[in-house]
C-alpha cells in the first residue's frame, strides 16, 4: 500500500507539471516518463525499506514495552504503564492511530485501578495531544480537560502548563481566539512559576501564533523573537526552525515578502536536516502561499503539491485540507475553474470531517467567489451565506453576548408591539359585538315600548359616539405603530427591496452594472479598542456610524452594513442614480471633515481610510427570519483594496471612478500602485481641504 501511495503520488505530480508546461515535442515527454520511472526505481528499495527504517530507539523502546505487556499481564498497573509504553513508542514512529490505541488501553486500566493518580493524568493529557493531532478536536478538549482537573487536584504545576497549551492549540484550530489565548497566558504563567525554560519558549511561541491569528503583527513578532532567542539559548534546533516558519508567516501578513521568504527557506532548510516532515510540509504549504500573493501561481502550485503529499503521508488531516483549500484558490486565480472545484470539494469533505471552523469558512468564501467568476450568482449567493454563518459562530464570546443582547432587547420589543396591536384588534371586535348587541335587544324593545326606545336610542347615540371615538384613536394607533414597523424595516433594507417583501414575501438578488462603493474602516482600531470599556466602545462606534448614516441619506447613498469598525455603503443599487460617483466622493469628503471636526473636541481620537472603486455589483436579501440585504462580487473586493491602500484621513479612489468625477472635485494622481492579488493598479487622492 505506500508502494503504490509514492507511485500515484509521482504521477499526479508529472500529470500536473504537463498540464502547467506544455511539452512541445515528443522527445521532451519520453524523456520526463524515463526520468520518473528511473526515480521510481531508484527510490523503490527506499520506500519497501521505511517500514523498517525508523528511529532504532524507538524500535527498541516498543519492543520493550510489548514484553513488559505480556509479562505484566496479571498485574493491571504494571500493565497499563506497559500500554503507555507503548504509546510513547509509537509517537515516537509517528504511528498515531496505533498510539491512540495503546493509550486508551492504558486509559481503561488506570480508571480501574490508579484513579484520580499522577499515571491516569497523564495519559489523558496525551490523549488530547494525539486527537488534536488528528483533528479530533471535540475529543482533544475533553481528555484535556479532564487531564486538567486532575492535575490542578494533585497541584503538578508543570503538567497543568503543559494542558493548558494544548487545550490552547486546540481552541485556535476550531477559531476559538479568545479562550485559546486565556489558557496559552495561563500555561506561560505556570511554566514560569516553574522556571522551565522549554515550556516558556513554547509559551512564547503559541502566544505568537494566537496574535498573529488575530491581527496583532507586532505583538506577535514580539513574542515569536522572544521564543525563538530562547530556544537558541537551549540548542533546540527543531524548535529554532518552528519559530523561523512563524515569523515569515507574520512578516507574509505584514506584506514584507522577502523577509517572509528568507526566514521561511531558513526554516526549511532547518527541518529538511533534522528530517521533520511535517514541519516541513507547513513551511512548504507557506512557501506556496507566499507565491500566491506574488502572483507566480505555477511555482505557488508546486510548493502546494510537495506539502500535499507529506502531509498526505502523516495523514494531518488538518493540513491536507488547508492545503487543498490553498490549491483550490489558486487553480481559480488561473481560471482553471474544474481543477479549483475539485480541489475545493476535497478540502470542504475534510474540513467538516474534522470540525476545522477557519478552514470551513475560508472554503466557502472560495466557493462565493468562484461561482462569483463563473456568473452563478444564485449559487454564489449560498454559499456567501453559509461563510456568513460560519463567521457569526467564531464572533469572540464577548462581542456575541453583546450582539445577542441587543437582538434580544430588539425582538423583545418587536413581541410586546404584536402584542399590544392584538389586544387594541381584540378590544375593537369586542366593541363591535357589544354594539351590535345592544342594538338587537334595544329594537326588540323598541316595537313594544316606544318610550322606552326613545331614551334607549339616545343612550346608543351617546355609546356609538364613544365607541367611534374609542375606534378612532385605536386606528389611530395601529397606524402609528404600522407605521414604526415599516421604519424598522426600511433601518435594515433599501426601500425598494422593503416593498419587495412586504407585497410578494420574497426578493431576488440582482445584478447593478454602475455601482460605486464606499469602504472605510478606523486606523488602529484593534489596538484601541484593547484599552477601552467595552461600552465607551459601542458609544463611540454608534455616534460615529449614525453621524456616517446621516452623511449618506442626504447626499442620496445606501448604507449596506458594518462589520466591526469597518463601514460600507453604495450608490446606484438598488435604485439607478447617474451620480452615483460623484455622491459617494461628495459623502466620503463629508465625512473625512466630521471627523477632523470631531477629534478636535473629543478625547477619543479615531482616523480612518477610504477606498472608494466603481463597477457591477450583486446584491440581494441573506435570512428568511432576520434579514441582512448584502452585496458582493469583485467590485466590493477592489474597493476594500483601495480602502486598505489608503492613508489614514485620505480618500483613494481606482482609475475608473477618477474618470467618473475628475471634472468634479480636486484629485492627486499617486500613480502605480501594487495591490494584493491584483498587480499594479493606478489610484488617486482625493484633495479635501
Amino acid at each position: 500500500m505506500r508502494f503504490q501511495h509514492v507511485w500515484l503520488n509521482n504521477m499526479l505530480i508529472l500529470y500536473r507539471y504537463l498540464k502547467m508546461h506544455p511539452l512541445k515535442t515528443a522527445l521532451q515527454f519520453i524523456a520526463i516518463c524515463c526520468c520518473y520511472c528511473g526515480l521510481l526505481f531508484y527510490t523503490l528499495p527506499t520506500i519497501q525499506a521505511s517500514e523498517s527504517t525508523v528511529p532504532e530507539e524507538a524500535q527498541l523502546s516498543l519492543q520493550q514495552a510489548q514484553a513488559e505487556a505480556k509479562q505484566a499481564a496479571d498485574s493491571p498497573v504494571e500493565l497499563a504503564q506497559a500500554f503507555y509504553n507503548q504509546g510513547q513508542a509509537y509517537e515516537a514512529l509517528e504511528k498515531n492511530e496505533k498510539a491512540l490505541e495503546a493509550y486508551k488501553q492504558a486509559l481503561e486500566l488506570q480508571q480501574l485501578h490508579l484513579p484520580d493518580s499522577p499515571e491516569l493524568a497523564n495519559t489523558l493529557y496525551q490523549l488530547g495531544r494525539i486527537h488534536n493531532s488528528l483533528g479530533s478536536y471535540i475529543q482533544a478538549l475533553s481528555n484535556f480537560e479532564r487531564a486538567y482537573e486532575l492535575a490542578k487536584n494533585l497541584q503538578d504545576e508543570h503538567l497543568s502548563a503543559s494542558v493548558a497549551l494544548g487545550m490552547s492549540r486546540t481552541l485556535w484550530r476550531q477559531g476559538n481566539y479568545e479562550p485559546a489565548l486565556a489558557k496559552a497566558l495561563e500555561g506561560l504563567r505556570l511554566y514560569q512559576k516553574t522556571d522551565d525554560k522549554k515550556g516558556i519558549a513554547t509559551a512564547f511561541h503559541d502566544l505568537g501564533s494566537i496574535n498573529d491569528l488575530i491581527g496583532n503583527y507586532d505583538k506577535a513578532l514580539e513574542f515569536h523573537q522572544k521564543a525563538l532567542d530562547l530556544r537558541k539559548k537551549l540548542g533546540d534546533d527543531k524548535a529554532v526552525g518552528t519559530s523561523l516558519n512563524s515569523i515569515g508567516i507574520v512578516y507574509y501578513f505584514k506584506q514584507e515578502y522577502e523577509k517572509a521568504a528568507d526566514y521561511y527557506r531558513q526554516a526549511l532548510d532547518i527541518k529538511t536536516a533534522l528530517g521533520d516532515d511535517k514541519g516541513a510540509a507547513k513551511t512548504l504549504n507557506n512557501l506556496g502561499l507566499l507565491y500566491q500573493e506574488q502572483d507566480d501561481y505555477d511555482i505557488a502550485l508546486e510548493y502546494f503539491f510537495r506539502s500535499l503529499g507529506i502531509s498526505t503521508k502523516l495523514s494531518d488531516k488538518y493540513e491536507i485540507a488547508n492545503v487543498s483549500n490553498n490549491a483550490g484558490k489558486v487553480y481559480q486565480l488561473k481560471k482553471d475553474y474544474p481543477q479549483a472545484e475539485l480541489f475545493l470539494q476535497s478540502a470542504l469533505r475534510l474540513a467538516k470531517e474534522i470540525d476545522a471552523k477557519d478552514i470551513i469558512r475560508e472554503n466557502y468564501d472560495f466557493f462565493a467567489d468562484l461561482y462569483s467568476e463563473k456568473g452563478d450568482y444564485k449559487t454564489a449567493l449560498e454559499y456567501f451565506k453559509l461563510s456568513a454563518e460560519v463567521k457569526s459562530q467564531l464572533l469572540d464570546e464577548e462581542k456575541g453576548e453583546a450582539i445577542a443582547d441587543m437582538q434580544t432587547k430588539y425582538e423583545t420589543e418587536q413581541k410586546a408591539q404584536e402584542i399590544a396591536l392584538l389586544q387594541r384588534e381584540n378590544n375593537i371586535k369586542q366593541l363591535e359585538l357589544e354594539r351590535q348587541t345592544l342594538l338587537r335587544n334595544t329594537s326588540f324593545i323598541g316595537f313594544t315600548f316606544v318610550f322606552v326606545m326613545a331614551i334607549v336610542m339616545l343612550y346608543l347615540y351617546i355609546v356609538k359616539k364613544k365607541a367611534h371615538t374609542q375606534l378612532s384613536e385605536l386606528y389611530s394607533l395601529i397606524s402609528q405603530e404600522k407605521a414604526k414597523s415599516d421604519q424598522l424595516l426600511l433601518n435594515v433594507l433599501p426601500v425598494r427591496v422593503a416593498n419587495d417583501l412586504k407585497e410578494s414575501g420574497k426578493t431576488e438578488p440582482e445584478s447593478f452594472e454602475h455601482v460605486t462603493v464606499f469602504f472605510s474602516d478606523i486606523v488602529g482600531f484593534t489596538k484601541t479598542s484593547t484599552l477601552l470599556d467595552p461600552k465607551v466602545l459601542i458609544e463611540e462606534l454608534n455616534k460615529l456610524f449614525t453621524a456616517f448614516d446621516n452623511i449618506i441619506e442626504r447626499n442620496h447613498c445606501e448604507r449596506i452594513k458594518t462589520i466591526g469598525d469597518a463601514y460600507l455603503c453604495v450608490c446606484g443599487m438598488p435604485e439607478e442614480n447617474p451620480q452615483h460617483a460623484e455622491n459617494i466622493v461628495r459623502s466620503a469628503i463629508e465625512i473625512v471633515h466630521y471627523m477632523q471636526s470631531r477629534n478636535l473636541n473629543n478625547p477619543i481620537k479615531w482616523q480612518i481610510r477610504i477606498g472608494i472603486h466603481t463597477g457591477r455589483v450583486v446584491g440581494g436579501v441573506v435570512g428568511v427570519k432576520k434579514y441582512i440585504y448584502d452585496v458582493f462580487g469583485d467590485t466590493i473586493n477592489t474597493a476594500s483594496r483601495m480602502e486598505s491602500n489608503s492613508e489614514p484621513m485620505r480618500i483613494n479612489l481606482s482609475e475608473i471612478t477618477y474618470q467618473l468625477v475628475k471634472d468634479k472635485f480636486s484629485i492627486t494622481d499617486r500613480g502605480q500602485v501594487e495591490v494584493k492579488g491584483k498587480g499594479q493598479m493606478r489610484m488617486f487622492f482625493v484633495d479635501t481641504n
